[in-house]
């Protein structure tokens, strides 16, 4: 018998893996948990208000479907009490990037700079004077966006919820 203070062995390496796929199959983690953990830090980070998803039925949730994928979203619109965001995403323009995603979009800050987080990392870009702006070259996949106020530091940011593209 081995005490608490020796090195772990094959045998205890092997009965960990057992346990280990005994909860993956009784009770898998979520294909989207570090997603959701990664946005939920941000969000207590900055400080930042959520926009909240206009069309509920975009969103996936945990359930007895643990295999349903989300599906990617073509156009959304955003709410918060500060500002509205819509986002419309397409194909790129080429050919050549048809594993790219152009997202048009509009904010009712004027100015604003609005930012896509994706896997790969993030792209900003500022809106004009009507509000429009256009991100270009996006992965297909998870994206929120971050909007903030250039202008006015005392804004809070706000935070979208993360949606497929």
């Amino acid at each position: 018998m081995t005490s608490h203070t020796d090195a772990i062995d094959a045998r205890d390496i092997a009965n960990l893996g057992h346990v280990r796929d005994l909860f993956g199959h009784a009770d898998p983690v979520p294909s989207d948990l570090a997603e959701r953990v990664k946005f939920a830090i941000t969000v207590h980070a900055l400080h930042a208000e959520v926009a909240e998803l206009m069309d509920s039925a975009l969103l996936t949730t945990r359930g007895a479907e643990v295999t349903v994928e989300p599906t990617p979203t073509e156009s959304v619109t955003f709410t918060a009490a500060s500002l509205s965001l819509m986002v419309s995403a397409g194909p790129m323009d080429s050919d050549e990037l048809e594993d790219r995603v152009r997202v048009d979009g509009w904010v009712t800050t004027p100015g604003a700079r609005v930012q896509a987080v994706t896997a790969e990392g993030s792209s900003s870009v500022i809106s004009d004077a009507n509000g429009r702006f256009v991100l270009d070259d996006l992965p297909h996949g998870p994206v929120h966006f971050v909007v903030t106020d250039p202008g006015n530091e005392d804004t809070r940011p706000v935070i979208t919820p993360t949606i497929q593209i």
